[in-house]
């Protein structure tokens, strides 16, 4: 049971990590008119929060 809680953290971590990145190359874009439509700050607000609560219960988990 903890090793799933991790490995769901460590899941994402890495949705954190790659929504960081797609918000980077929005505000970075060429043309300023091509919009995107993913909430790219938002996503990535949730992935760390998710990780926080899944590390905590994997270390409240402990025998």
């Amino acid at each position: 049971m903890q090793q799933q809680l991790w490995g769901g953290a460590a899941a994402a971590v890495a949705v954190a990590i790659a929504s960081g990145f797609g918000e980077h190359r929005r505000r970075g874009r060429r043309n300023m008119d091509h919009v995107g439509f993913m909430p790219w700050t938002l996503i990535q607000v949730l992935a760390i929060l998710a990780a926080m609560i899944l590390a905590s219960v994997a270390l409240n988990l402990r025998q």
